[in-house]
């Protein structure tokens, strides 16, 4: 059976999430220790704690991907199957390529510091917010969008044919709510994120990720991944630093990634990750095939001995 991998970002945290795989599984304890020795912070309390801190990307990114990489280590060790492709929603595509072996541990946390880091850096004092706008496309969206002649205001994920994901100052997106609905906006959801990812307001993080990258070592990898930020895999592992540096200031393309995946012929698909954002993701761009998540510990379970040796 082929099966594809997908790992969600930045929104998909709850508090509270991946309880029972803390206590069932080894592993989570085991990699969420070296995360936080490497941050000097315990990473798990912030999890279960109401202070606000896992919605901080400073946090929110080093524990998704953890917690993604928790998910894969204990599937391989079942024995289980590696994917035909895997796909990574933002954040999600650093986890991908940390699973695929692309890059280790050690140095996906380092990644990850310096990108929180450099994020928060551009956006400094501005008060920003990331919204999902259900119902309209891009072009609408942005027609939009260019009416307002707003300071900052931009689409960042184009995420299926009927959803995309504005960016901007906090003011002006509340002020381009009436007129989005006005002409067919089911929604608009505001995201749990604390940086407007994959703006033009982040082309210095990009420019600082570039330079950071080229201390992160790069080995083949075990399975492909799509990048986000053009719906493609890369043919050479010297591609990659540059598609990671540009991603977080340019949009996430995942309707392309999305075309891409159909390609492979997928017959099932695990969300590596809580909840499932990018199952519903997927079947909105006509994905035709079985979907798994992996935040309930009885149904990973019944994955792992549905694909497990």
């Amino acid at each position: 059976m082929n099966i594809g991998f997908l790992f969600p970002g930045q929104g998909s945290q709850y508090s509270g999430m991946f309880v029972e795989h803390f206590e069932e599984y080894p592993e989570f304890n085991e990699i969420f220790g070296l995360g936080s020795e490497f941050y000097k912070e315990n990473l798990k309390e912030v999890i279960f704690s109401d202070d606000g801190r896992l919605d901080d990307t400073y946090y929110t990114q080093p524990i998704l991907m953890l917690a993604s990489f928790s998910l894969f280590k204990i599937w391989h060790k079942r024995g289980c199957a590696l994917p035909k492709v895997s796909c990574g929603h933002s954040l999600g595509e650093i986890s991908s390529l940390l699973c695929a072996g692309i890059i280790s541990l050690a140095d996906a946390l380092k990644f990850i510091k310096f990108r929180a880091s450099f994020m928060i850096e551009s956006k400094g004092e501005k008060k920003t917010k990331m919204t999902a706008v259900l119902g309209l496309n891009q072009s609408q969206v942005e027609e939009v969008i260019k009416e307002l002649k707003n300071s900052f205001l931009e689409v960042v994920n184009i995420n299926s044919p009927q959803q995309v994901v504005i960016a901007g100052n906090a003011d002006e997106i509340e002020l381009v709510k009436p007129k989005l609905s006005e002409i067919g906006s089911r929604r608009q959801i505001d995201l749990t994120v604390s940086v407007p990812s994959h703006s033009s307001l982040m082309n210095l993080a990009s420019a600082k990720l570039k330079v950071a990258i080229e201390e992160i070592s790069l080995e083949e990898p075990s399975f492909p991944t799509i990048h986000n930020i053009d719906g493609k895999v890369s043919q050479k592992i010297e591609d990659i630093p540059e598609k990671l540096s540009q991603q977080i200031s340019k949009p996430v393309q995942w309707a392309e990634s999305m075309r891409r995946l159909k390609k492979y012929g997928l017959d099932a698909f695990v969300e590596f990750g809580p909840g499932k954002i990018l199952t519903g993701l997927a079947k909105q761009n006509k994905i035709k095939s079985d979907f798994f998540q992996s935040d309930s510990v009885e149904a990973f379970n019944k994955l792992l001995s549905m694909y497990g040796k």
